[in-house]
């Protein structure tokens, strides 16, 4: 069995710490790289993203950018050994390379930890990559492995207020005003292309065993594998708990899609999410077979997608999930409150960010490793969404015909939905 990775919050506060002492120190190593004409094509791209299933899903546009400007370079991805089949199953990477923060017999420890960080530098060195593109947004470590791939063509993102060694030889501001997947296509060379479109976007490729896996799950729980369901997802992940809506509203959401509408609910969740999952699906009662499933901890990422592709409609916290429905084209309601839809809203067909902010938000951003504590204890920004609202919003999308085919490739663009003491206002971006 596998035990918990380090806290993220724990590697974050060491990034920022330390982080700055390991670069000073780590200054002569600057002229550690390769000689390379800066005029020669790449034959070999690293591209490095270790957090987050979303980002990856949002990279994907500048990935594609990538390969088309260098048609003949084979693309690497490094990331996290948790993100590693995921990352495989965009198609847009030809190799990935992982660091894995997990043990299996215990809490891992800081020395095992440098141990796999020491065999990761040897392993790049080896691999003598032309260029670098380090899609982190601030952390010095990514600064740090970037130096440490003997690359002399690098690129990442400069903040004025973090500094990461001047380690890239090429960086591009981070626009907090930009969509994420913006900002990643910008680093990797594409910064006039202007909004990111849904299409640019790789969806992630499901496979025939996943579908089956998933109509197993469904049957298992009572639903028909024609009717159309509902996904719930009330997770957002280990880096900001507080981007969830909270647990009562999707209680009530779920009650009244299967009571009023008549429509099956299926929630979801990883396995370390079970559990605050299951004590939604306890608290919503008793529900006719055929109308609720609590999939969550049960699904492998393929069989995640293939659900996520099924659905009529995907109702969901900011979170890694939204962006892979909606790149699959599944219509996605996001609900969003401590961060901005601008800037990490989901892109697809039919997609919706739902954000009703006060004076406060959005409170967290990438300068700060979207920390955030609220002022209010309870996010006011998310429990004033109201569940009658996102019902109607979930009641809005079925009725535009969502009945089309798994993975669908997307069209439209986001919309932003956003209400103030004066009214509603819907922006789309």
């Amino acid at each position: 069995m596998t035990s918990p990775p380090i806290p993220m919050q724990r590697l974050q506060a060491v990034d920022k710490r330390l982080g700055w002492v390991v670069c000073a120190l780590a200054q002569p190593l600057r002229w550690w790289r390769r000689s390379r004409s800066s005029h020669a094509e790449p034959a070999r791209i690293l591209c490095i993203k270790f957090w987050g299933i979303g980002s990856l899903q949002m990279l994907t546009a500048a990935a594609r950018h990538l390969r088309s400007a260098h048609p003949k370079a084979r693309v690497t991805l490094l990331t996290l050994a948790g993100n590693a089949e995921f990352a495989r199953g965009l198609g847009v990477f030809d190799d990935v390379v992982t660091l894995d923060v997990t043990s299996r017999s215990g809490p891992i420890g800081w020395s095992v930890l440098l141990a796999r960080i020491a065999r990761l530098v040897v392993a790049l060195r080896r691999a003598r990559h032309d260029a670098v593109y380090d899609f982190e947004f601030f952390t010095r470590f990514s600064a740090l492995v970037t130096l440490a791939s003997g690359a002399r063509d690098t690129h990442g993102f400069a903040a004025p207020n973090v500094w990461r060694g001047g380690f890239h030889a090429r960086t591009v501001p981070f626009n907090r005003y930009w969509h994420a997947a913006r900002n990643f296509r910008a680093l990797a060379g594409g910064e006039d292309g202007g909004e990111v479109l849904p299409s640019e976007l790789a969806p992630f490729q499901v496979a025939e065993e996943h579908d089956r896996a998933v109509e197993t799950e469904l049957a298992r729980a009572g639903l028909a594998v024609d009717r159309p369901f509902v996904v719930l997802n009330p997770n957002a992940g280990q880096l900001s708990l507080e981007r969830r809506w909270p647990a009562q509203h999707f209680v009530e959401l779920a009650r009244a899609l299967v009571d009023e509408d008549a429509l099956p609910v299926v929630f979801v969740g990883a396995p370390g999410e079970a559990e605050y999952v299951g004590s939604i699906a306890r608290a919503i009662g008793s529900v006719p077979r055929g109308l609720f499933a609590d999939l969550s901890g049960r699904l492998a990422v393929g069989e995640l997608a293939a659900l996520l592709a099924r659905a009529a409609c995907v109702v969901t916290n900011d979170s890694g999930p939204m962006h892979v429905a909606a790149a699959l084209g599944a219509p996605t309601i996001g609900l969003f409150g401590p961060e901005t839809p601008v800037m990490y809203g989901p892109l697809g067909d039919d997609c919706v960010g739902l954000w009703k902010p006060p004076a406060c938000s959005p409170c967290i951003n990438v300068h700060d490793n979207k920390r955030s504590t609220c002022i209010h204890g309870q996010p006011e920004c998310l429990v004033g969404i109201a569940p009658a609202e996102v019902l109607d919003e979930t009641r809005r999308v079925i009725a535009r015909g969502v009945l089309r085919p798994s993975r669908s490739f997307p069209r439209r663009r986001l919309r932003v939905v956003a209400q103030d003491g004066a009214g509603e206002r819907v922006a789309s971006s």
